[in-house]
């Protein structure tokens, strides 16, 4: 089974390096999108394309860095483009990029960059904006 959340260790804000680039693969398979539709509320049945709101979740991004947000992280921003359909059952190759690693206003704030392809087309990108560990210090 794979690895959930509370199982990845935090990263801290310090070892972020700007321009580093961390991969994995989300295989976006018919459990997980019935989980997901039950989570939002949709309409329960077989689909074949995938609905955006898979995108909007951390979890591509912990497993790709290996870690997770530092506890009392708060996520301020989240813009999504989609640019294509994946199909249910198709496994999309997962990039994030630290495109911002730095203290503004005194604050740690991070952006992250995830693009979802397949085959080396872009299906969906999402830019989150976090202030890391924020709440915590």
């Amino acid at each position: 089974m794979p690895r959930i959340a509370q199982e990845f260790a935090d990263i801290p804000f310090a070892t972020l390096v700007r321009g580093s680039v961390h991969r994995t693969t989300y295989p976006l398979t018919p459990e997980l999108v019935a989980s997901y539709d039950r989570l939002v509320g949709a309409a329960a049945g077989e689909r074949a394309v995938v609905p955006p709101w898979l995108y909007c979740t951390f979890l591509p991004i912990y497993r790709a860095m290996g870690g997770r947000m530092e506890q009392g992280s708060v996520h301020i921003r989240q813009e999504v483009s989609q640019h294509g359909a994946a199909r249910v059952g198709d496994v999309l190759d997962v990039a994030v990029t630290v495109t911002e690693a730095t203290l503004r206003k005194g604050r740690p704030t991070v952006v992250l960059d995830t693009g979802y392809a397949r085959e080396g087309e872009v299906i969906c990108r999402v830019t989150s904006t976090i202030l890391w560990g924020y709440a915590s210090r």
